[in-house]
């Protein structure tokens, strides 16, 4: 009777569901950009990730900044995400945005002392397609919200117009 119920609670903790994806309320393009040191449109030069104590995967991605839409960055940034592949292991973060080499975007990034951050995780990375805008929510969960009036929650969008709620957020 103990091993019966022994093998049926390792059975049950074996069968525990994943985690589910990220869960996001919508902003608005202007609150995103308000809480943005920098808002840059540009074009992904590399990726390096690395192995840090404990497990964690971090990846660092340099960007050519095509054009500043608020702020004055330098002509080229880096700044960290975390996930990626090093050593043999890969590390996912539902929340994180991804990036790959060559890949135009539109980031919305913040300051910690000297390292820059994606603003807001995946909802701070639009993918440029075109002349198109598309956020990197994967598989994310969006619960809507309301905006405020004039400003569009963050979806996709013409790349023109998101660059001008960009420069008109105050």
């Amino acid at each position: 009777m103990c091993r019966t119920l022994a093998l049926a609670l390792v059975l049950l903790a074996s069968a525990v569901a994943p985690a589910s994806a990220a869960t996001f309320v919508l902003p608005t393009v202007e609150d995103l950009a308000r809480s943005s040191d920098v808002v840059v449109r540009g074009r992904v030069l590399d990726l390096a990730s690395r192995a840090l104590p404990g497990g964690r995967i971090v990846t660092e991605v340099e960007l050519l900044v095509a054009s500043a839409w608020k702020g004055a960055p330098d002509a080229t940034l880096r700044f960290v995400v975390p996930g990626g592949r090093a050593g043999g292991l890969a590390l996912r973060v539902d929340s994180a945005p991804t990036f790959e080499p060559g890949e135009e975007v539109v980031l919305f990034l913040s300051r910690s002392g000297a390292a820059w951050h994606v603003n807001g995780q995946a909802l701070g990375k639009f993918r440029v397609e075109g002349s198109e805008a598309r956020p990197a929510l994967g598989d994310a969960r969006v619960l809507p919200s309301t905006p405020a009036a004039g400003e569009r929650l963050v979806g996709v969008m013409p790349v023109d117009e998101l660059e001008r709620r960009v420069r008109a957020a105050r």
